[in-house]
């Protein structure tokens, strides 16, 4: 079982990481020269060296490197380990190594530039990595310092009604969020058609609504097209579909399962976060009206009550209107 928030060090004397992990896949992109090969070399020192390597490494979990050589069978041997892999790494974009993280009882933290299709990450554990060494906090030292920042922070003004919405569910999500705005409201049929779906729109006026816990592979190419558009599009990206019916207080719930989901997401049951609202919607509802299905929305929560419940947890500046 891998579940948990871990914050880790690694230093040495001339460079500090500080990282925090709390999904069973992170991945670090951002600009070139940033740290991030630095980071990886470290722990790989750290590994065959120890001590001696002049590295120091603070993890409640064992940090590993995981490179291109015997990568599957080192993989089927770990437990519990942190395992970071560089955008080098030939086995990153395979369907194998897709099926080997699920199901793995390890936290996954990836160096690449590139979008990983066959991922479910989250667009919140999309990270960069920028020095810090200029702040009041680290002034005084002479290492350079190194924190992770969230590169994807969604503005969600919009300063006219949207003239479409789009969701990436075709189901239930769908089914709810047709209800609230209307017929503008349409589906895409699954997170990689939003893209041509946007693209091929003729008004400029879009909301998207995307499940956040898995869309990750996805974001940096929707958000390119729509800077290079100029159409005006909001991006609403909460967790899932049904985070937001569990936040909205439908069922009894408790606090700590929506605000450190952490601490229950075991990686080796779920892929992605969206996967264990789900999976805790269904069991919660069992044998009762809101017995969830993803296929197609149940009665229960068709009436104005639930609903209205459904918009108070929405955006004030999305929320239909």
């Amino acid at each position: 079982m891998m579940v948990g928030k871990y914050e880790i060090e690694i230093y040495n004397n001339r460079v500090h990481y500080a990282l925090i992990v709390k999904r069973n896949i992170t991945i670090l992109q951002g600009y070139s020269a940033t740290g991030k090969t630095e980071l990886i070399r470290l722990i790989s020192d750290y590994e065959q060296n120890g001590v001696s390597s002049g590295i120091t490494v603070i993890s409640d979990a064992t940090c590993t490197v995981l490179t291109s050589v015997d990568w599957e069978l080192r993989l089927s041997r770990l437990e519990k380990h942190i395992v970071f892999i560089d955008e080098t790494a030939s086995f990153l974009k395979t369907q194998r190594f897709a099926e080997l993280v699920r199901g793995s009882d390890n936290y996954f933290v990836i160096v690449t530039r590139e979008d990983l299709e066959q991922l479910p990450y989250s667009v919140d554990e999309i990270y960069g990595l920028r020095n810090v060494s200029d702040s009041a906090k680290y002034k005084s030292f002479k290492k350079v310092y190194n924190e992770m920042y969230n590169l994807y922070n969604f503005n969600l003004s919009i300063k006219k009604k949207p003239l479409m919405v789009v969701t990436e569910d075709s189901n239930s999500g769908f089914e709810c969020f047709h209800l609230l705005y209307g017929d503008i409201c349409k589906s895409a049929g699954g997170k990689s058609n939003i893209y041509n779906i946007i693209r091929t729109a003729n008004v400029d006026k879009i909301l998207i609504i995307v499940d956040g816990a898995a869309f990750g592979s996805e974001i940096s190419k929707v958000l390119r097209y729509l800077e290079a558009s100029g159409k005006e599009c909001v991006i609403y990206a909460p967790e899932s579909f049904e985070y937001i019916l569990l936040k909205a207080g439908i069922i009894d719930v408790p606090v700590r399962v929506l605000g450190e989901t952490y601490a229950y997401a075991d990686s080796c049951k779920y892929m992605s976060w969206e996967e264990f609202f789900t999976d805790y919607l269904v069991q919660k509802t069992q044998g009762s009206v809101y017995q969830y299905s993803k296929a197609r929305l149940k009665e229960a929560y068709r009436t104005k009550g639930t609903l209205n419940k459904v918009i108070d947890v929405i955006p004030e500046q999305v929320r239909p209107v």
